[in-house]
């Protein structure tokens, strides 16, 4: 089994799709609404006489409209805008983001066409606005072939002694909130699904696709408003996890893989604020948070993981 090829040779993939097994799928998608924060609404309810009709921004909130743009993003081939309608469609279908009319029958505000203009516009902006990454080559997903990635990329993480005590004591050392994380000790495997592995300029990238309503302004997506969702959801420890899947996967995979040379970082698009012309005050597109963890920091994790039964 191999990771996606540098350099654009195709290779066989790796994974399965997730399918109907959600159980490890992104925090936003299962997350409750924050204290203080409003609970799931319909597009009726938010000032949609200022968006235009195919704004991702007048999309269904709420879990299964976020199970719809996961889908849409896992089933479109970035690189053939063809493709889109189809995986629009078959996203819609199978994980309708709403109801298409209210209990007393009467048709809902965004019907399924108007829906589908939203996903196609959000493709169109996000996998063609130029992302930050620290590559020598401009990174544009929209050009990144299918041979270089890999979606729902399903992992286990063994973990024979893993308690919350330590893990956020080694955080905190670390630099990471930790949020005071508190659950049983585990000890046997942690799984998930990793939204998109990809390749290019020769390192290798996690992309995690974030459906959070953060606003309807650019500056709800600066990076002072990611931050604070980036924290509040346990969004660090999530791509931190990520990280230490993606580098075993590719130790195991990769010949001559260093982690320096080799390891991209990772990318949380919060894509209802990726959009051409928005713009933080340091000319850096909105809704894009990346980062990408010292070898150190993966190797202590990777190190916590598996430490064993019994150890003090």
């Amino acid at each position: 089994t191999t990771p996606p090829a540098a350099g654009g040779t195709p290779v066989p993939a790796v994974a399965e799709p997730a399918g109907n097994d959600r159980a490890a799928a992104d925090h936003d998608l299962r997350a409750e609404p924050l204290p203080g924060e409003p609970p799931t609404e319909t597009p009726e309810a938010w000032p949609a006489e200022t968006l235009d009709d195919d704004d991702i921004l007048g999309f269904p909130r709420g879990a299964a409209a976020g199970e719809c743009v996961h889908a849409a993003f896992e089933w479109a081939e970035f690189t053939e805008t063809a493709t889109w309608p189809a995986a629009i469609t078959r996203a819609l279908r199978q994980h309708p983001p709403a109801a298409l009319a209210d209990d007393d029958g009467v048709a809902a505000a965004n019907p399924a066409s108007a829906w589908a203009a939203m996903l196609q516009r959000l493709l169109r902006d996000v996998l063609n606005l130029t992302l930050p990454v620290g590559t020598t080559r401009p990174l544009r997903l929209a050009q990144v072939p299918p041979g270089q990635r890999l979606a729902e990329l399903e992992f286990h993480l063994h973990a024979p002694r893993l308690d919350a005590q330590r893990l956020n004591t080694t955080l905190a050392a670390l630099g990471y909130p930790s949020s005071a994380l508190d659950f049983p000790s585990l000890r046997g495997y942690l799984k998930g699904f990793i939204d998109l592995v990809f390749e290019h300029d020769g390192r290798y990238f996690i992309a995690d696709w974030k459906s959070n309503h953060l606003g309807q302004r650019a500056t709800d997506y600066s990076p002072a408003g990611l931050a604070t969702t980036m924290a509040e959801h346990h969004y660090h420890l999530q791509y931190l996890v990520y990280s230490v899947a993606l580098h075993r996967w590719l130790a195991a995979r990769l010949p001559g893989y260093q982690f320096e040379q080799h390891f991209g970082g990772a990318l949380y698009l919060f894509v209802r604020g990726v959009r051409p012309g928005w713009r933080n005050a340091d000319g850096t597109p909105a809704g894009v948070y990346f980062h990408r963890p010292e070898a150190t920091a993966i190797h202590r994790l990777s190190a916590l993981f598996d430490r064993p039964e019994g150890s003090a």
